[in-house]
């Protein structure tokens, strides 16, 4: 051949091209692929970037002032609190507060908004998801997905692995991970997870490498940090060598593969265990009955399926009928298409291989959120987020299974439109607290949901407010939030007893929880008795000392009663952690003149003014100190901004005549004491 092709240039060009244009062909068509994936994403969810924060992300984000700045990001990895303004829900996740410090970052740097930065995140790491789940197709396809080349373009892998990822983008499962900015994790998770098999499966095709083993085993180790679901990882492998790469039970390299992929599982259960669960006390709840389990044989199909069907009434926090028997219609069904589906998994795993581990996988990523383990909430949209990328794939898998092939075209575009229809129009739930809770409230929510839109309600129709916060009770009488807000909403339509009592309640019942400490010391402020007040923000201060909303109520409970020294550690909590919080500098160097410590007033009052220079009173009480460690002479310039931001500032000339007085300028002394004289005698 290589006579030949020497002998025949022209011929050997031929061949070259021959060989070369399929895979320029390939090339090109996950090109186009890629970059409409890209396209189609963006446009779908482009109406979520002003929607509101949501339950959690208002903790976990748009109050947590730990995410205002990036440096050290270490802290993220070694403090728990970092996830969290309030420690209940804080959760060792530091890939979600690590990257919104990112975020806010370049906010803070391009001067844009931070809602639309971290819904813009949330939407490229979905995308890059979209992207690699593409890929992973496209190799489980192509090499254990038993479609022969053919002449017939439309089963190509690449186009059923087409389908399978752009009904993983678009459809309202996703939206449901992209709205939710506390979903940050879960992105990240499932980014980094699919990347970590990604790598490993096509590791396997080509043979093992160290590089493959330790890239694959770091991404799973940062999909854990994300979210720790991915600690069923190893599962996953255990499929693919038993399933696809057709590895006996009895063969120890299987299990070999296993126990080395669950390495980053282990090592999260043993640092949970000497160090994590010190940091945070709430372990994982245990099933004391089959209640939870057999709701979930309900949820599945009742909830979770229907939801792939008919996404439009998927909302926060909804409510279901906890199932008490085995016997109960939901749950045979539920334990029907459960089995069912197995069994099929089962039948097939010789014959088609790749929908046998599509649908395993799928029962197996599901199992850990929605299977005997209890979570506070029996079920929640996005949990499906990470086990519909294999739902994805069964579904393609199917439709280009039928024939004739321009069936599977037809039915692919039509679900697509509809779930991209779908999706667009389901992110306008999330536009406002308003429209959020009306959709939970509307189709059946637990608790929490009817205080939630009590509470986005409350100023346009008092009324509906107080009757779902009277809902949430009926549902769980010691609501905090439903109760606590019902008592404010009491306290404001005069009715000061019931409202008072109640908050007392919550107090009693939660006295570790600075939560209902503030709101009585708000209560009690509104109701008049101001020395009650200061006692429970100071309390509520104290419990949460990182919270600094309760540091800053504190303060100023405090400065306001008369107690300005007590209030300076409070105020200087604050500024430690965020200097240009509710003005608490220009507080703090009050309350160090007051104390009589000018040397640390002045110099709290000037890194005020670096960030708040037109601050008329702030500048004025610096010229005063000024003046009273003898530098009149800076004094001036202060003296005189104050009176270019506010000409009508009498005061300002009096002591401006008093420093031109000590500096020997008599002059200048005497025009200001005219034009202070002039202007206190003139009527006002």
């Amino acid at each position: 051949m290589c006579e030949l092709n020497r002998e025949n240039p022209e011929l050997a060009i031929m061949i070259e091209k021959q060989h070369s244009s399929p895979l320029k062909q390939a090339r090109l068509r996950r090109l186009v692929h890629i970059l409409f994936l890209v396209a189609i994403t963006s446009v779908v969810f482009s109406n979520t970037l002003d929607n509101d924060y949501h339950l959690d992300s208002v903790y976990r984000v748009e109050n947590n002032t730990e995410i205002n700045k990036f440096w050290p990001p270490y802290r993220f990895f070694t403090d728990v609190r970092t996830g969290s303004s309030i420690p209940q829900i804080a959760e060792y996740r530091p890939m979600m507060p690590l990257t919104h410090s990112i975020n806010s970052e370049i906010a803070a740097a391009t001067g844009t908004s931070k809602l639309a930065g971290f819904h813009v995140g949330n939407i490229v790491i979905h995308i890059g998801s979209a992207i690699l789940v593409y890929f992973l197709f496209c190799l489980l396809i192509t090499n254990w997905g038993r479609f022969s080349e053919s002449e017939d373009s439309a089963v190509h892998p690449s186009n059923i692995a087409f389908g399978a990822a752009l009904i993983f983008a678009v459809h309202p499962i996703s939206g449901s991970a992209v709205n939710y900015i506390a979903a940050r994790d879960l992105l990240l998770m499932v980014f980094f997870f699919i990347a970590s098999i990604l790598v490993y499966f096509s590791m396997r095709s080509k043979g093992d490498t160290v590089s493959g083993w330790l890239i694959s085993l770091l991404l799973l180790s940062l999909a854990i940090l994300s979210k720790q679901a991915a600690i069923m990882g190893f599962g996953l492998i255990f499929l693919f060598e038993w399933i696809l790469a057709d590895v006996k039970l009895r063969d120890w390299r299987l299990w070999a593969r296993t126990a080395v992929f669950g390495l980053p599982t282990a090592a999260f259960f043993f640092f949970r265990a000497i160090w994590l669960v010190k940091q945070n006390s709430e372990g994982l709840r245990t099933v004391k009955d089959f209640t939870y389990p057999l709701t979930m044989l309900d949820a599945h199909v009742f909830y979770y399926l229907r939801n792939f069907v008919w996404p439009f009434e998927m909302r926060a926090l909804a409510r279901i009928e906890m199932v008490q028997s085995i016997f109960a219609p939901t749950a045979l069904v539920g334990l029907f298409f459960i089995a069912t589906t197995l069994f099929i998994a089962w039948w097939m795993r010789k014959r088609q291989p790749l929908i046998s581990f599509a649908i395993l996988a799928y029962w197996l990523l599901f199992s850990l959120t929605s299977s005997i383990f209890p979570f506070g909430y029996v079920v929640t949209d996005y949990r499906q987020y990470l086990p519909f990328v294999f739902l994805s794939l069964v579904v393609s898998l199917f439709c280009f299974s039928i024939k004739p092939r321009v069936v599977p075209l037809i039915l692919l575009a039509s679900m697509f439109v509809y779930f991209a229809v779908s999706s667009y129009q389901i992110n306008k739930h999330w536009k406002t607290e308003e429209s959020f809770w009306g959709q939970s409230v509307k189709y059946g929510a637990v608790a929490l949901a009817h205080q939630n839109y009590g509470l986005a309600v409350i100023d346009k129709d008092p009324d509906l407010a107080e009757f779902h916060y009277r809902e949430a009770i009926r549902q769980y009488p010691y609501h905090i939030y439903a109760n606590i807000n019902l008592a404010m909403l009491e306290i404001r339509q005069n009715r000061n007893e019931e409202g008072l009592q109640r908050l007392r309640r919550m107090v009693a019942l939660n006295p570790k929880w600075s939560l209902p400490y503030h709101w009585l010391s708000v209560a009690l402020k509104q109701t008049g008795d101001k020395q009650g007040s200061v006692e429970f923000a100071v309390r509520a201060a104290d419990l949460d000392p990182r919270s600094l909303r309760y540091q800053y109520a504190a303060a100023r409970a405090l400065h306001s009663s008369g107690k300005r020294a007590d209030s300076i550690p409070y105020f200087e909590r604050v500024v430690s952690i965020n200097p240009d919080y509710e003005k608490a500098g220009f507080w703090l160097g009050f309350a160090y003149q007051k104390t009589g410590r000018s040397q640390k007033a002045i110099e709290t009052y000037n890194r005020f003014l670096q960030g708040h220079p037109d601050h008329v009173q702030a500048r004025f009480n610096l010229a005063y100190e000024l003046i009273k460690v003898n530098d009149c002479q800076t004094a001036l310039s202060h003296f005189h901004k104050v009176l270019e931001l506010r000409p009508g500032y009498d005061e300002a000339h009096l002591h401006l005549s008093r420093c031109y007085h000590s500096l020997a300028n008599e002059t200048q002394a005497k025009k200001h004491e005219e034009i202070y004289r002039n202007q206190s005698e003139s009527p006002k």
